[in-house]
């Protein structure tokens, strides 16, 4: 990804005599590093964008993801555990986040992100040590850590938009849910993980031609511990791809279709020193997507997308599909 975003540096402008019009609204760029899904956006839809807010402007966004995990019963999960000693499983997982960004100076913005996670149907199960295995179930749900992010931006103009960016968690949500059992669920399956954690960088976005716009993103994610437990670190990469399908930008609606590859690794969770094998692996999302865009002030995306690999350590359940609903604000 990042040997083409520095191609693209060194490629030639719009051609003479084409205007350079602003790039079309975008849903705000901070991003939330969950096991249960990254809520980024940038030209795509989980691709930060390279730009920065004007000095003094106060942009908002609200973003609903939804995904979808493999069909796992209790029984199956039961068996699994009886074979590896524990196993957990999601039906789906829906993560609703708002997300707000103000320009200090024109190539500094500051930005806040909070939300509220739901999990349908968590299946835990574990060998009991008598040769059998014993299930519990949950649904959890409440609001999530607080991220507080800073982006600078390094480069502007003809080559695009070059930005640095760097943020820490803070332990807001909530991580006490429990499953029917009575016992609390891990951190990695809370709504907060209650560690604070830190990421950074790069963000990169440019034109084509007067249409097409892209842009390439790398952030990585370091998680503390928190009462014994940490929470694998995680890598997301970003690559998206944006076309104009309206000749004139400033319409009053304008519409555009883009394309978007998007990888996360992720390490393997800790507890007490001893890693847990069934954790972490590598996902690869393949997203096409539409945005709606109301003047220079609005836009709605809907961004469904499928997993193309997924390279999971151990024992873990796999997702099927993932859809996302951003509504993005800049007055």
């Amino acid at each position: 990804m990042f040997a083409l975003l520095l191609l693209s540096l060194t490629t030639s402008d719009p051609r003479p005599g084409e205007a350079r019009l602003p790039l079309a609204p975008r849903a705000v760029s901070a991003a939330l590093p969950w096991n249960h899904g990254p809520g980024t956006s940038g030209g795509g839809s989980s691709t930060l964008s390279g730009e920065t807010l004007a000095k003094g402007k106060l942009a908002w966004s609200l973003r609903s993801e939804f995904t979808t995990y493999e069909d796992t019963s209790r029984a199956e999960a039961e068996a699994i555990a009886l074979a590896e000693g524990e196993f957990d499983a999601l039906e789906s997982a829906w993560v609703n986040m708002l997300a707000l960004e103000y320009g200090l100076t024109d190539d500094l913005q500051l930005a806040l992100t909070v939300g509220h996670y739901s999990g349908s149907n968590f299946i835990d199960a574990e060998e009991d040590g008598l040769g059998g295995a014993e299930s519990a179930t949950a649904d959890p749900s409440g609001v999530t850590d607080t991220w507080l992010d800073v982006k600078y931006r390094l480069q502007k103009g003809p080559r695009g938009h070059l930005a640095w960016l760097t943020g820490i968690k803070l332990p807001t949500g909530k991580d006490d849910e429990t499953l029917d059992n009575g016992e609390e669920l891990e951190p990695s399956s809370q709504p907060g993980s209650g560690s604070i954690d830190y990421r950074a960088g790069l963000a990169w976005s440019r034109f084509l031609d007067a249409r097409t716009t892209l842009d390439a993103s790398g952030v990585y994610t370091i998680r503390t511990a928190h009462d014994g437990f940490a929470v694998g670190d995680r890598a997301d990469l970003g690559l998206a791809l944006a076309w104009r399908l309206s000749e004139d930008a400033r319409a009053a609606r304008t519409w555009t279709v883009f394309g978007e590859l998007a990888g996360t690794w992720l390490e393997e969770d800790v507890e007490r020193g001893e890693e847990n094998e069934s954790s972490g692996g590598t996902t690869v999302w393949l997203a096409g997507g539409v945005r709606l865009r109301f003047g220079s002030v609005a836009s709605l995306s809907l961004a469904p997308a499928l997993p193309i690999v997924q390279e999971l350590n151990g024992e873990q359940v796999e997702a099927e599909a993932r859809v996302a609903l951003t509504l993005a604000y800049t007055p």
